[in-house]
């Protein structure tokens, strides 16, 4: 994966039996996202591609999550939305290895292997798995919103 330093992210807060729905939604619309189990959140990304997006793209990209959410009583969270300033090329998507079935987080390959070790396992405890089931992928490609 790419550097993606510039990537807006946005956190969006909901109850949390409405979760898979809330991210079912934003994954139709096309925007990357996944659950941040640990704020009891979903953290949708986007990229233009470069390192300082303009205020307006991150207008654009809180107005895609706020559409792609309607319905599902997700909300962004105005004062979490902002720009990453290192290198995301470290995060990698959680599968379930036997299934291929998407686990909702993303993992910072880059964090310290202890913090890893337990957001695998709270995951694994989540989904009732174990944490040798839990395959890391390369995330697909982030998209810009489309006019």
């Amino acid at each position: 994966m790419d550097d993606v330093r510039g990537t807006v992210y946005a956190f969006l807060y909901g109850p949390a039996e409405r979760f898979d729905e809330a991210l079912a939604a934003l994954h139709a619309a096309g925007i990357t996202a996944a659950r941040d189990i640990e704020l009891g959140a979903i953290l949708a990304k986007f990229s233009d591609g470069t390192d300082n997006p303009s205020k307006e793209f991150r207008e654009q990209c809180r107005d895609r999550a706020i559409q792609a959410a309607t319905g599902t009583r997700f909300t962004v969270d105005e004062q979490r939305i902002g720009v990453m300033q290192s290198s995301a090329a470290s995060l990698q998507v959680t599968h379930n290895r036997h299934t291929g079935e998407y686990l909702g987080q993303l993992i910072d390959t880059d964090a310290p292997l202890f913090m890893r070790e337990e957001q695998l396992q709270r995951l694994a405890d989540e989904k009732g798995i174990t944490v040798n089931d839990i395959e890391l992928r390369d995330p697909p490609y982030m998209t810009p919103p489309t006019e």
